[in-house]
């Protein structure tokens, strides 16, 4: 298997000998996607391979998640990492990356959500945006409730839902798993109540978005073959 992963890297470090610097916006501290403090992360180090592979070295701008899409029109930007906005000006990659986001509570509260309309009914803490990203419906939702809030900074979801302090979270499942973990969430609620996943949400495919037409056919073409390699090698399962 290793021999097999290793043509193909080889055969695809032939696409091109060299290639342009790009900078790329990238939402901060959204692990294990993106873990800023040691530049790396699952996503980051997807598209920094892809971008390697196609002759590209990648220079990474972190910023606020919710202002990726705003520094698209950045002109020293050359694209952001991902979106599953699907209008901006730019030229879109296929998808790299699949995020997998759930309405999550306690399991002691017993609460039953099999649609977006049961949330109407609850207290909601969702991530950064997510009115933007999960779907009509669930827009709505955000609009019409007195208390639907968001952050940006995601431990403070499991933080407020492991205190008893909101009735639901929404967010991606290995994002929440990472911050159950994290000492300080921990240290403010000492243990990590049992929770209960509901999938009311389609998976989220994420791309990259780029200024530019150039190269991108190198670049798909190395992403998709990176993606398979990660599929073969076992990697995603590391989430």
């Amino acid at each position: 298997m290793k021999k097999y992963i290793l043509v193909i890297l080889l055969s695809l470090a032939n696409v091109t000998a060299s290639g342009d610097d790009l900078v790329i916006a990238v939402g901060l501290w959204i692990p294990p996607y993106v873990i800023k403090d040691e530049n790396r992360g699952i996503e980051l180090e997807i598209l920094r391979e892809v971008l390697h592979l196609a002759g590209h070295n990648m220079t990474t701008h972190y910023v606020p998640l919710g202002r990726t899409l705003t520094e698209f029109g950045n002109p020293d930007i050359d694209g952001i990492m991902s979106t599953g906005i699907k209008n901006l000006a730019g030229c879109y990659t296929d998808s790299h990356i699949t995020y997998w986001n759930y309405a999550i509570t306690r399991a002691d509260r017993n609460i039953d959500l099999k649609t977006i309309d049961d949330l109407s009914s609850w207290s909601i803490l969702a991530f950064q945006n997510a009115s933007k990203y999960l779907g009509k419906d669930f827009e709505n939702m955000a609009r019409n409730s007195k208390r639907y809030t968001e952050t940006a900074d995601q431990r403070t979801q499991n933080r407020m839902l492991f205190l008893d302090r909101v009735d639901v979270i929404i967010g991606d499942r290995f994002i929440f798993q990472w911050f159950s973990r994290d000492n300080e969430v921990l240290k403010y609620t000492g243990v990590v109540p049992n929770v209960s996943y509901h999938e009311i949400f389609p998976p989220s495919h994420f791309q990259s978005v780029f200024k530019e037409q150039k190269n991108l056919r190198s670049i798909q073409r190395c992403a998709q073959t990176i993606k398979s390699i990660w599929q073969i090698s076992g990697n995603h399962r590391q989430l």
